[in-house]
């Protein structure tokens, strides 16, 4: 499924900036909407309960457990099902973590044999394409809960890449997200019925498998090793399956460049090979016809001119690197769900000029709190300012994130924090995200900061 957010706008938008808080007149305080918007990869890491599915949850009524998946109409076209045969349709992935002790595949990707080393691009575009495949997205129900039909509809495409010969398939979340069923079409025009062995929607990366064995897999590279100019190619279905594995060529324009998509930070490989709707999810290869990357997203405004107007950008690409993508994959295949260190809040940095404009401390404020998380277990409550951890002073807001981000669940701090004129200190235990629910304890900060 194709998100707008990922062939986005302006990555500089300033909707995406913080405002401090205006103070206002007698009688206390007001915040305005966009008043300490948590972006990025401090409201994933910190806040966010789920990687996947307590939001889809919560966003999709029709994505409930205990939701059946209705039986199409006889006159219903099925693609995953023989004339007269029937079968229950696959529900949605779990909303909970769902461990699992599956190994891990062998990953025994072929690397393409090139004839001519002037101009590998013909012998690895053939070779490499059987083993790209197009990603289907089929739902009952659009996200609003009404259905879309008597049976499953297609309500999105992408592209995807077999791992292993034994059908395990890397692509996006944002591809097979809210799905309720999968497929998976094969060069020749064949379409299989997918598995979603695990997502995670804070890398957009997911890890589908197929039946069978022998399917041809692609030979993966180093991502690390990339360098800024090497030449490159993204295969995959732009626009769906009329341009069904489209090749495109361009270069390495950067190794790690730092983008925030959807809510998301994370670090891409950026590339001026053509990439378009649909691309997602495919591979971006290198002169070996080795996989270094997963086509992700492209920028399709540079800038606005003094009217407003935008101004298309041109061979802004980016892909997540494989080396990154691989650690995911790993721990979505091996344990069914990532594990995401947290404490349960969300926060904000709260420098100087706010301390001296509301006569508070300076450091990290508390904006909202999980309920039962370790957090509120330990007694820290919205509008709190955190001005110290294990015995350091003030520290800031990215410091804090990075802070948790290194820590492994079951560690503990101690957190040394201001609250309504006194200070107070208290052990925070660090759990994974994945346990947490998603409902607040007291709401949100309010700046209210003596009441």
């Amino acid at each position: 499924m194709e998100y707008p957010h990922y062939y986005y706008d302006d990555p500089t938008d300033e909707s995406s900036r913080q405002e401090r808080p205006r103070r206002r007149g007698i009688g206390g305080y007001i915040v305005t909407a966009v008043v300490f918007t948590i972006v990025g990869a401090l409201l994933a890491t910190i806040l966010m309960p789920s990687l996947y599915d307590i939001e889809q949850q919560a966003e999709n009524p029709a994505a409930t457990p205990d939701m059946p998946v209705a039986t199409p109409a006889p006159d219903q076209a099925d693609p995953f099902l023989e004339d007269g045969e029937a079968a229950e349709k696959p529900q949605k992935p779990s909303y909970t973590p769902n461990p699992t002790t599956r190994p891990m595949p062998e990953l025994n990707g072929d690397t393409p044999v090139i004839s001519d080393p002037a101009n590998p691009l013909p012998d690895i575009a053939e070779q490499v394409s059987a083993g790209v495949v197009g990603i289907i997205n089929y739902a009952q129900f659009n996200a609003l809960g009404i259905p879309l039909g008597d049976g499953l509809v297609e309500q999105g495409s992408g592209s995807g890449f077999v791992i292993s010969g034994d059908g395990y398939i890397l692509t996006n979340s944002h591809v097979v997200e809210d799905s309720d069923a999968v497929g998976v079409m094969f060069p020749d025009g064949t379409e299989m019925e997918a598995e979603i062995i695990g997502l995670d929607k804070t890398t957009d990366v997911a890890v589908l498998k197929i039946e069978g064995e022998g399917h041809y897999a692609l030979k993966l590279g180093n991502s690390d090793t990339v360098r800024v100019g090497e030449f490159t190619i993204a295969i995959g279905d732009p626009t769906g399956r009329e341009l069904s594995g489209t090749t495109t060529f361009g270069i390495i324009s950067a190794t790690a460049r730092e983008m925030n998509i959807d809510g998301n930070t994370n670090v891409y490989l950026q590339t001026d090979a053509a990439i378009n709707p649909g691309n997602s999810g495919g591979p971006l290869l290198n002169m070996a016809g080795e996989v270094i990357g997963i086509t992700s997203a492209k920028t399709v405004t540079a800038s606005y001119d003094e009217f407003g107007n935008a101004i298309s950008a041109e061979g802004l690409g980016f892909a997540i690197p494989i080396n990154d993508a691989m650690k995911i994959a790993t721990e979505l295949i091996t344990k069914g769900y990532v594990q995401r260190p947290g404490v349960g809040i969300s926060i904000v940095e709260w420098d100087e000029l706010a301390a001296a404009e509301y006569e508070t401390p300076h450091g990290v404020l508390i904006y909202s709190v999980t309920k039962d998380g370790p957090a509120d277990k330990a007694g820290i409550r919205p509008d709190d300012i955190i001005v110290g951890v294990n015995g350091q002073p003030s520290p800031s807001q990215s410091d804090f994130v990075a802070m948790v981000k290194a820590m492994q669940v079951g560690d503990t701090f101690t957190v040394k924090a201001w609250r309504a004129g006194e200070y107070y200190e208290t052990t925070v235990e660090v759990v994974d995200l994945n346990t947490l629910g998603n409902e607040l304890a007291g709401g949100e900060a309010n700046y209210n900061f003596y009441d």
